[in-house]
């Protein structure tokens, strides 16, 4: 008799005959009748029979032959839900609905403070832009929907700020999306807030951001010819970049988020090897992040709920503080216990300041807490640099969300 054989007997002597393992049957599923009795008496033994193949026989006892099949499933389970979990589009989609859950349920809204969700992909938005580009541009479908209908109408309700669940970098595609972008928002004097990707400093990853000396080398060379154009731009002070992206929720596992239904711990870590054939591990893409965007835009509906401006969005007193973010420890190699960054790379006030001088809004993590802040306001735009220092300084605070924030909040006023 093979080994598959002596299982399926085996199983099938405890599954039909043993009477412990119908008592357990019948107080777990409950059938209410003969006919759903044995449609459950089958699938388990499906189930079982797959999970014990390599197995010769069912323990003696039911109660712990069970447990086995039921430790069986729960590693097939957790094999099969981690590579969901860990999936490129199953990441995204969660990240957005994440980002969406912290945005609204931080957000204490009314009849002035309201949020307006589209379902619009990034390459949609490109492609819807494209289409009305240059003398056409006011003729978009997103142009009407966020000027005409609202603020181009009298009695209407103008969106005081966009919030795009995307990532944009330097390439020609996202320029042009976001040249659009700005034309709309400076009409509409509403400003779009966005996430930066690290590709945009020619990385695979934020944690790579503490590598290059000199940021702004990086966006002095060729390659950045139409973004500097971009920056240039008198309506990119309507546009801003946050980064890096932030934890969204804790890993699975009984120690952080329990799962009722089976026994899950969510694989956080995995091997690779490099191109040199050493094996690494590889952590971090494994961690579900959000866009930072949702973070600032949580400040910007906190500072109008308690002072009708949206002006105190910036500093760790001010209203630029981001709170409560997830912690997860994990052991290091050396045997001691390490936490995660809740943003991905902790930023020194010095690359902050380079950050902020090249356009960039980042969140800056505090060491060992679960406490963040937006340091700085700046957009998207390289304010100007004139021969009077009286007017440099106009337009270094023109390029300032807080006081961008509040001549917007004028403008809607006049309308």
């Amino acid at each position: 008799m093979s080994i598959a054989q002596e299982s399926n007997s085996a199983l099938a002597g405890v599954t039909l005959e043993g009477s412990d393992f119908a008592k357990l049957l019948d107080k777990e599923f409950r059938p209410k009748s003969a006919e759903a009795k044995n449609a459950i008496e089958t699938a388990v033994h499906t189930l079982a029979q797959q999970a014990l193949q390599d197995t010769r026989l069912i323990g003696s006892e039911a109660i712990h032959s069970i447990e086995a099949m039921i430790a069986a499933i729960d590693a097939k389970l957790t094999a099969q839900v981690n590579l969901i979990l860990h999936h490129e589009d199953f990441q995204k989609l969660e990240s957005a609905w994440r980002g969406l859950h912290y945005l609204v349920t931080n957000t204490e809204t009314d009849e002035q403070l309201k949020i307006r969700v589209i379902n619009l992909s990034k390459e949609e938005l490109g492609k819807t832009l494209k289409r009305y580009k240059g003398t056409a541009w006011d003729q978009s479908p997103i142009f009407k929907q966020v000027y005409e209908e609202e603020y181009g109408q009298f009695g209407g309700q103008p969106y005081g700020c966009l919030v795009g669940d995307y990532h944009f970098d330097h390439t020609a595609p996202d320029i042009a999306t976001l040249g659009e972008l700005a034309k709309i928002s400076a009409a509409a004097h509403a400003p779009f807030i966005a996430g930066a990707a690290p590709t945009v400093m020619q990385m695979d990853s934020w944690q790579e951001l503490a590598n290059p000396r000199d940021l702004s080398k990086i966006f002095s060379t060729p390659e950045y010819a139409a973004w500097r154009s971009l920056r240039e731009a008198d309506d990119t002070r309507y546009l801003a970049l946050c980064m890096p992206r932030v934890l969204a929720r804790l890993p699975y596992g009984a120690k952080t988020m329990p799962v009722g239904e089976f026994d899950f711990e969510e694989d956080t870590g995995f091997r690779r090897l490099s191109d040199a054939g050493e094996e690494k591990h590889d952590k971090h893409s494994k961690y579900l992040w959000s866009n930072a965007a949702y973070a600032m835009a949580v400040n910007i509906n906190n500072s109008f709920k308690q002072y009708g401006w949206c002006s105190r969005i910036r500093g760790v007193e001010s209203g630029g503080a981001v709170q409560g973010l997830p912690t997860h420890m994990f052991p290091t190699d050396d045997g001691g216990v390490d936490m995660k960054c809740p943003t991905e790379i902790a930023i020194s006030d010095r690359r902050e300041a380079e950050l902020s001088k090249n356009g960039f809004l980042s969140l800056v993590h505090r060491k060992n807490s679960d406490f963040a802040a937006f340091i700085s306001g700046q957009s998207l735009q390289k304010p100007a640099e004139y021969d009077d220092p009286d007017a440099t300084a106009n337009a270094n605070l023109s390029a300032r969300l807080p006081y961008l924030f509040a001549t917007c909040r004028f403008a809607h006023y006049l309308k």
